[in-house]
């Protein structure tokens, strides 16, 4: 404030956050030479410690965080979910997670090219031109898949159920969080005759899904078909049981987003046919988490 020649320095704390929501009364009225600052809050970090919030919340943006703050509480400060969000299959993508993948990509791409336990009988020497054929398949699934930094995370539309729980994970700088809109659809894809996006149809099992695509075909490792949830979990590879209709993977009742994977049957060795098949579930994987940031 200047009174004659002198200039008076005067101090006055401003509700920002009410003036910028339309508040007059906390809406404080600048002259020329005011300076308005506006400090940052002790404990957080630096402008790169940021998170991406995007899809389907009342307000999506980049924000920045504490050490240690978690899930919720970005969540929170994003205004919670918009009515068509399908928390269910939210996606939390991580850059340690996808150089993680993209380690263990690299890895499975040297193995396979280098034939490890690539190794026949004299019987089944005639196997060897479809084995390779098999081999090259995979190789070129592998080197077009983008690596998916998808961390599995659990959580609900009701916030406060989940809040302060084990599914309340700290965050990290870089870490994107899409809430996608509901799926109207579940993916049938693999070794079936029929491999497609079909509707949503509430109740229905996986097993369900797999005859309206038309069933396996005579490629098909029946005996390992797995779902993928919507939210990045897997359910039912590698469990036991025979016959396709059996077991808990067939009986499993799907929700919108989720996908049933049909493996291809590999030709070799077993080490090299549990190679081949973790590489396909690794490119499948990989696939449905792109098809979540699609849709």
């Amino acid at each position: 404030v200047q009174n004659g020649n002198k200039i008076l320095g005067e101090h006055e704390n401003i509700a920002i956050g009410k003036a910028m929501s339309g508040d007059t009364d906390a809406d404080a009225r600048l002259v020329d030479g005011d300076v308005l600052s506006i400090r940052q809050l002790s404990g957080w970090s630096g402008i790169s410690a940021s998170v991406s919030v995007i899809g389907e919340v009342v307000h999506p943006s980049t924000y920045g965080i504490r050490d240690g703050e978690r899930l919720s509480s970005v969540l929170r400060r994003a205004g919670g979910f918009r009515p068509d969000a399908y928390v269910f299959g939210a996606v939390l993508d991580r850059v340690q997670v996808r150089e993680f993948a993209e380690k263990n990509r690299q890895d499975l791409i040297r193995r396979i090219e280098g034939g490890e336990n690539l190794h026949f009988k004299a019987e089944e020497a005639g196997l060897v031109g479809a084995a390779l054929q098999q081999q090259q398949q995979v190789l070129t699934a592998l080197k077009n898949q983008t690596p998916s930094g998808r961390l599995v995370i659990h959580i609900s539309p009701d916030i406060n159920r989940w809040a302060n729980t084990s599914a309340d994970v700290e965050l990290r700088a870089g870490d994107t969080i899409l809430i996608p809109k509901r799926p109207t659809f579940v993916l049938v894809t693999g070794q079936v005759y029929n491999g497609a996006a079909m509707s949503f149809s509430p109740g229905k099992t996986a097993g369900w899904y797999l005859q309206q695509a038309g069933g396996p075909t005579n490629l098909a490792d029946k005996g390992n078909i797995f779902v993928i949830r919507a939210d990045g979990s897997v359910v039912g590879r590698g469990n036991s049981g025979s016959g396709l209709w059996r077991g808990s993977v067939q009986s499993a009742k799907l929700e919108p987003g989720d996908t049933v994977v049909v493996p291809e049957k590999f030709i070799g060795s077993s080490a090299w046919k549990n190679l081949l098949s973790v590489a396909q579930f690794a490119s499948s994987v990989a696939i449905t988490a792109h098809i979540a940031g699609i849709f």
